[in-house]
């Protein structure tokens, strides 16, 4: 019965009738199958949409792909106090996480899911910030801001999506300076998730810490170069000159490469031919710090782990607090060099390390040559995707303080927590025009967000991609981020000194 009904109806329906229902069926097919996706992945129509349109933005918002069963990264870090030891002899009071200085590197594919168990055995709390990474508001490791913090004998698990692709690291964001400051800073390295061209043959992460009131005896030996890395010998004109005039006197009693002082830090071991990767990391307190390798050329890759439109070939590299660099160099002059801190005493306090060529371990120190001018790469240098859009909103924010021997930093005259929150509107492009009043230099460090250089000395640039940016005295940058991660968030110095000193402003989504 049922077949002879679907044959009359058939027979008696005509041709374009039969198309509409025909088509009509897969419409609703269609239909069923993406309410399916929807139901279950919400983000799946996004390839959909994306046929049709197509917004363009400067910075690119946080993939929020959702990762495969088999991504998840887990990890275990325990924060505690231990007595380590920078040199021979040289013993400090520090923290550590997993008994370690610095922290271990963890290690993600981009699209993983990050999750990090942290117990805290200290007598204080602590939290964690993962320095970079676009990560939920409440796994941003702010205190009373977006989380509250772990007490002693607590715990906390993080989790997040491993985005975007770089350098990042991971540091303490309670009483910074001595938490931070003597040792809680670890580096977390985003895997891109799909590699083009050829790879480095070997890669080292550098960690560079900053110690002050250090305990112990023993004297930080270094060896006799040419010159003592004094800048105005090494790096001529222009910003290195700068750089100099904006460095205050050494405010730390060491600096360390992976924990250790010169010359007790761990060699670079390369062999000849090869290209080599270093990931730069400063996790000081307050120092600007520059790096040169002796015998070599360095190629600055990526700024603050973003890559960089195309490649920068610099004699030195220059890091503000928080700020990192990817450098290759080719391994192409064996021997044993000194990669060097530039800045006027860092070297003299610890902050060098030899790269040594195998079968070259009993080779002398080389450095530079005396008089050796060396030029800094400066962000004017840095080219990233072009700048097409307007802002929807635009901040002026002036940098200041700290005269007269005061320990306030203001922003627009005032300090944190008076400072005016900076409201914007989720999807907004928002541009910061930042001019630094002072005469110290501002590494300005913005949570949760990649912003874009859009502006230096008011002339419009299609600049790098970065999350923290170094003022030095007088300068004038305009950045812009797109507000695609909600939240309450932190814009502020990363001169330990200078944020405890209320140079600091919220973010807040409305």
């Amino acid at each position: 019965m049922v077949e002879y009904l679907f044959a009359l109806l058939n027979d008696r329906l005509r041709p374009r009738w039969r198309r509409v229902l025909l088509f009509g069926g897969i419409g609703a097919l269609v239909l069923g199958l993406l309410g399916a996706m929807l139901s279950s992945r919400p983000d799946a129509w996004t390839p959909f949409l994306s046929l049709v349109w197509r917004p363009v933005h400067a910075v690119s918002p946080p993939q929020r792909e959702r990762p495969l069963p088999d991504r998840l990264r887990e990890f275990n870090l325990t924060v505690g106090r231990v007595r380590w030891e920078l040199a021979p002899g040289r013993v400090v009071d520090a923290y550590a996480y997993n008994g370690q200085i610095p922290g271990p590197v963890l290690r993600a594919v981009e699209g993983d899911t990050v999750r990090v168990s942290v117990t805290n055995t200290l007598t204080e709390p602590t939290t964690i910030h993962w320095h970079g990474v676009a990560v939920p508001a409440g796994m941003d490791g702010v205190p009373e801001l977006s989380q509250a913090p772990i007490p002693p004998g607590g715990s906390f698990t993080y989790e997040f999506v491993a985005t975007p692709a770089g350098t990042r690291w991971y540091h303490a964001h309670v009483n910074e300076q001595a938490q931070q400051g003597h040792g809680l800073a670890g580096a977390l390295i985003v895997e891109p998730r799909h590699t083009e061209g050829p790879q480095p043959d070997r890669e080292y992460v550098l960690v560079m810490g900053q110690w002050a009131a250090v305990t112990g005896t023993g004297r930080i030996a270094t060896p006799t170069l040419g010159r003592s890395g004094d800048m105005d010998g090494m790096m001529g004109g222009g910003m290195g000159n700068m750089m100099v005039k904006a460095s205050a006197p050494v405010s730390a009693d060491a600096f360390t490469i992976n924990g250790k002082t010169y010359p007790s830090t761990p060699a670079l071991t390369v062999r000849q031919g090869e290209r080599v990767r270093l990931r730069l990391i400063n996790a000081g307190t307050t120092d600007t710090q520059a790096f040169a390798l002796a015998g070599h050329k360095l190629r600055l890759t990526h700024s603050d782990g973003n890559p960089l439109a195309r490649p920068v070939d610099a004699g030195a590299v220059t890091l503000g607090v928080g700020e990192r660099a990817d450098v290759e160099f080719v391994a192409v002059h064996p021997g044993r060099w000194q990669l060097r801190g530039l800045m006027p005493g860092h070297a003299d306090h610890g902050l060098a390390i030899d790269v040594v060529y195998a079968g070259h371990e009993g080779d002398p120190v080389r450095g530079f040559s005396p008089g050796a001018t060396l030029r800094p790469a400066t962000y004017a240098d840095f080219t990233g995707p072009t700048h097409l859009a307007l802002p929807d909103r635009t901040y002026e924010l002036t940098l200041s303080g700290g005269m007269m021997g005061s320990t306030a930093w203001t922003i627009n005259g005032r300090s944190y927590p008076q400072t005016e929150p900076l409201i914007v509107r989720r999807g907004e492009r928002v541009r910061l025009k930042l001019f630094n009043m002072s005469m110290v230099d501002h590494p300005m460090h913005l949570h949760g967000h990649t912003f874009q250089i859009v502006g230096i000395g008011g002339r419009p640039v299609n600049g790098p991609l970065k999350d923290t940016l170094t003022l030095h005295p007088m300068e004038q940058y305009e950045i812009e981020f797109v507000a695609n991660n909600p939240g309450r968030w932190l814009f502020h110095c990363h001169n330990l000194v200078h944020m405890d000193g209320g140079l600091m402003a919220e973010i807040q989504y409305r």
